[in-house]
């Protein structure tokens, strides 16, 4: 497979000689310094002008279509003039590039480099601190979690099994949160890949939550789990929460003991 860095190289190159390109900040493994030949390139650039000048998106998807022999590619709009651009080139390699105003920066996000910085915009890195979430936010991800592990219980008993499945995994993903966010961990909103890109320990006993098969007894036993390690971030109103989703997940049981799995 080719080396994605050669992307960042052809990248940089063309940012450079284009005009209205301010910067060019690299994030993801390669960002950190953990990229290998499997990595994507997770990029974004500042235009002068986007507003003004939407065209310049179309430029831009030319631009890094012309890097390589493309598979297929995708543009997302994010919000506003933003653009996210997905390139998978026929050798495997992927470019994931989003196009912003130049001046939507002020500063360097945390685990990301400037390789290109015409106006110095990126000389300095910004605070963590804009990342990290406020009680509020950590408060939905620990009530999200007991929601959906209602859910999965609801689902599962009424033999909705892959909606129960997706449930089950929806609060998961949000423990995942809570723990990257209890470990002080920076981008604790992607929360198992926060863990494993900071090489952190995950949450003790997280095997438990995953099911061995899709019959109520595992789902029961794997919520159970969830649940457990739930408890150290169910503070406040959110005890009488978890005690009433909590007698959901006895509707499993029921299920088994009455013969309906």
């Amino acid at each position: 497979m080719s080396d994605p860095r050669a992307l960042v190289e052809a990248l940089n190159d063309w940012a450079r000689r284009t005009e209205w390109v301010d910067w060019v900040e690299i994030g993801g493994s390669i960002g950190r310094g953990a990229g290998d030949e499997l990595s994507d390139v997770d990029a974004g650039i500042g235009v002068h002008g986007l507003a003004d000048h939407p065209d310049r998106v179309d430029e831009a998807r030319a631009a890094i279509a012309a890097f390589a022999p493309v598979a297929a590619a995708l543009a997302q709009l994010i919000a506003g003039a933003t653009t996210h651009l997905v390139c998978v080139y026929e050798d495997g390699r992927q470019l994931s590039l989003v196009v912003l105003d130049a001046e939507a920066r002020n500063g360097l996000p945390p685990q990301a480099v400037a390789t290109v910085d015409k106006s110095g915009r990126l000389s300095q890195t910004l605070d963590r601190d804009r990342w990290d979430p406020d009680e509020a936010a950590v408060r939905e991800w620990a009530f999200l979690a007991w929601i959906a592990i209602g859910d999965a219980a609801r689902h599962r008993h009424r033999g909705r099994t892959w909606r129960a499945l997706k449930a089950l995994t929806d609060a998961r993903d949000h423990l995942w949160q809570l723990w990257a966010h209890a470990n002080g961990l920076v981008y604790p909103q992607f929360g198992a890949v926060t863990v494993e890109n900071a090489d952190a320990e995950p949450p003790p006993g997280i095997e438990a939550t995953h099911p061995a098969d899709l019959s109520a007894k595992e789902f029961h036993r794997a919520l159970t789990a969830l649940a457990r390690l739930l408890q150290p971030y169910t503070t406040g109103d959110l005890a009488a929460l978890a005690a009433t989703v909590e007698r959901r997940l006895a509707l499993l049981v029921d299920s088994v003991t009455s013969g309906n799995e």
